[in-house]
């Protein structure tokens, strides 16, 4: 394999030998770029999921592939798409590493889960909550139960991202979710969400003279 070097306003994706890989990923995930109320692109650091895709495959013969993140999430959709590719390649004999430079919360969260080693920081910050919607117009008392049921069903999907990261049962999981639930690095590994903290060096002892 050749050497890689995609650079995309939201994420980078590199490898020099064809062996390790790694992607930075600054950005928040969504299926399609959002728009404004008149349909125009709207400007920020997106990681667009086909976009994501398609270039995450002149990586997928990499052995060793280390993502860094700093994401607030997106949409729920794509970032399961990702997460479930993701999976895919560590089924295939990936080794996923995730290095939480900045903060994992809500869909950066579930990509965070497809890696098996999970690196945070003491000041990482990881969010996990329920799955939400917008909703316009009039609805009668059977759509707004029907769009309950459809949540429940996104949420049902994080948790078995998170069970199988974690170990932890649904039930703890739901309730986490519920609250909506932030852990810096530490209670992101005590939990398992994370699998090991990043311990800063100790302060230099500058001797007076």
């Amino acid at each position: 394999m050749k050497a890689i070097n995609i650079r995309k306003p939201a994420y980078c994706m590199a490898t020099t030998d064809g062996q390790s890989a790694e992607i930075t990923m600054y950005g928040d995930i969504y299926e399609q770029r959002p728009t404004d109320w008149d349909g125009n692109p709207v400007e920020g650091q997106f990681v667009l999921m086909d976009e994501f895709l398609e270039d995450l495959k002149s990586i997928e013969g990499c052995k060793d592939i280390t993502i860094r993140m700093n994401s607030y999430g997106g949409d729920a959709g794509g970032s399961n798409t990702i997460h479930n590719r993701l999976r895919e390649l560590a089924r295939e004999g990936a080794m996923l590493t995730c290095i939480v430079d900045g903060v994992a919360m809500s869909g950066g969260s579930l990509m965070m889960c497809a890696c098996d080693n999970v690196r945070v920081n003491p000041s990482s910050l990881i969010m996990i909550h329920k799955c939400w919607t917008f909703l316009w117009g009039g609805y009668n008392a059977d759509e707004l139960r029907e769009q309950a049921s459809q949540q429940d069903a996104w949420d049902k999907m994080q948790v078995e991202i998170y069970k199988r990261k974690t170990g932890l049962s649904d039930t703890v999981i739901m309730h986490m979710m519920s609250d909506t639930t932030y852990m810096t690095g530490r209670v992101a590994v005590e939990k398992g969400f994370a699998d090991e903290l990043i311990e800063d060096a100790e302060p230099v002892a500058i001797a007076a003279r």
